[in-house]
């Protein structure tokens, strides 16, 4: 078990985001200098690709164990170890004189991947539970940004590769010391990890998982496909010139790095879903605008920019979600799952696009298969609305029998309709420690659903053991509806009161005197990151028997 970091949270995010940029850098090393280094060799270009796919094999493989590692033994240990393996392989690739050689070369590349569930876990152990989100996405952010110098870097001028490529392993090998005297984000000797370590089908089996995975797939996919597609888009569609064609597609990649600190911010004010929901339809319909191949001034690149900022806005959402949703001692081994799974559908997007682009010679067709992806990843979205936001969180650990005690918490849609999944989490797991009444005021934001029911499903999800029921009840609450809710929680089940208004303290308050519970807290929308610990009583009368502190 790892505690927090106890370097400043900010130095560890600066220390992380540069060396995974660093290592990003290392990983996309054979597309960028590919075709010098095939033309060298003499291979045909289905060969050079097939060894450009070796890589990213690679760094799938290795994200999971590399996350795992920084576990167990800090960031500390597995950033450094990991700086030094790219600058290894940066070295090698510079002097590389046979294809065997590249091979081996793209393996050890693909190491460079593991860096970002590693970085990740320590950001997630060094920021308080509020600010975690936010910072993941900054890291989103940073990729992008290394994404972005690496196609500029394609066409600066009189630049020697092999001299750059010395250049870059010598300061990953500065980064690896850096990294190891700055961060201290390691294991605490003093503390015995409880709970073990999951393994990664173990963690897969979470919804939660393959919901982000997928999402990370969709929305870093899109990146990609700027990367490895639009020059030649912008060249053959348009007769872009290629050096404008690579600064162009530089310049809407670095607008999706900002677009990934618009993601993180987005997340703390509004409900994930309906974020990447609308990310998704923005970017479909700018695909559609741009299959009919309009105008490059006044159209075309407007549609660009709108597209590199939905996805960017999407990948900086689904870092923001990993960040608050990712149990701090787990969050190496979650992100590194959820990266794995998603970068093995990141590429598929740039493969449809070229095999497509392959057989009918037109970008048509491609472009509007990606629309049509965007379309159905947003509408898979709309149509789970009412049960999505509030399922996609970890699973939270129990505390012990010994705290158990009867608790009512009052919650408004309207205050944490944005922090569902947060809040959903943390009441499955008072509940299985407390006997629970949950109230809850306000409508869900679909109509024609079930009140509440957002709720009550994701608590469902995250208490298969549990008896979720939903009742209904008036304020002030009948007393054969508050007979109802004693009767609940004699049989063992969590009952959901569903009250209209805005209010649910005092409902909260006269259920908590009926069935004399021993607290009775109110989550409110400043303090739902930091859960049922940080509640607040409401105001008021208290109930028959004395608040626990």
């Amino acid at each position: 078990m790892l505690t927090r970091s106890r370097g400043g949270p900010a130095r560890t995010l600066i220390v992380v985001v540069a060396g995974c940029g660093l290592t990003y850098w290392t990983w996309t090393l054979v597309g960028p200098i590919g075709l010098e280094l095939g033309n060298r060799h003499g291979l045909d270009p289905g060969t050079w690709a097939l060894i450009g796919v070796v890589p990213i094999l690679v760094g799938v493989l290795f994200r999971t164990p590399a996350g795992m590692l920084a576990d167990r033994f800090g960031a500390r240990v597995v950033l450094p170890a990991v700086s030094l393996a790219s600058a290894v392989a940066v070295l090698a690739l510079a002097m590389a004189g046979s294809v065997a050689a590249l091979v081996v070369v793209a393996c050890a590349a693909g190491l460079a991947a593991g860096a970002v569930p590693a970085g990740a876990g320590a950001i997630v152990r060094a920021f308080p539970p509020g600010r975690r989100g936010s910072a993941l996405s900054v890291l989103a952010a940073g990729l992008c940004l290394a994404a972005a110098a690496g196609i500029a870097s394609r066409v600066l001028p009189d630049v020697d590769r092999r001299h750059g490529l010395f250049v870059l392993a010598g300061v990953e090998l500065g980064y690896a010391l850096l990294a190891a005297v700055l961060l201290h984000d390691r294991p605490d000797p003093a503390v015995r990890s409880t709970d073990g370590h999951p393994t990664a089908p173990t963690l897969f089996r979470i919804p939660a998982t393959r919901h982000l995975a997928v999402w990370y797939g969709v929305s870093c996919g899109g990146i990609v496909v700027f990367d490895l597609v639009l020059p030649s888009y912008l060249i053959r569609t348009y007769a872009v010139p290629e050096v404008r064609a690579e600064i162009g597609t530089a310049a809407a990649v670095g607008l999706a790095a900002a677009a990934c600190l618009l993601g993180g911010w987005l997340c703390r004010r509004r409900s994930p879903t309906a974020v990447l929901r609308t990310c998704y339809a923005v970017v479909a319909v700018m695909l559609l605008l741009l299959a009919f191949q309009p105008p490059l001034a006044w159209a075309a690149a407007p549609a660009l920019a709108g597209a590199a900022i939905g996805v960017g806005t999407a990948f900086g959402t689904v870092l923001a979600l990993i960040g608050r949703t990712a149990p701090p001692a787990h969050a190496g081994a979650v992100a590194g799952v959820i990266s794995a799974a998603g970068s093995a559908v990141t590429i598929l997007p740039a493969l449809l696009v070229t095999a497509v682009h392959g057989i009918e010679g037109s970008y048509t067709i491609a472009v509007m298969l990606l629309a049509g992806g965007a379309v159905a990843s947003a509408g898979n979205l709309h149509a789970r609305r009412t049960w999505l936001s509030a399922a996609v969180a970890f699973p939270a650990p129990a505390a012990g029998a010994s705290e158990a005690a009867t608790t009512v918490v009052s919650l408004s849609a309207r205050e944490v309709r944005a922090h569902l999944g947060d809040v959903t989490v943390a009441l499955a797991a008072l509940a299985t420690r407390h006997e629970l009444v949950i109230v809850y005021a306000g409508r869900d934001p679909a109509p024609g659903t079930c009140h509440g029911y957002s709720l009550v499903a994701g608590l469902r999800r995250h208490l298969p053991a549990h008896t979720v029921l939903a009742i209904t009840a008036g304020t002030p609450p009948h007393p054969h509806e508050t007979a109802a809710v004693a009767d609940l929680l004699e049989t063992g089940a969590v009952p959901v009161v569903l009250v209209t208004g805005g209010d649910p303290a005092p409902t909260a308050r006269l259920l908590a005197d009926g069935v004399h519970a021993d607290q009775v807290v109110h989550l409110a929308p400043d303090r739902v990151e930091g859960l049922i610990p940080h509640a607040r009583r409401p105001a008021g009368p208290a109930p028959s028997r004395p608040l626990l502190r």
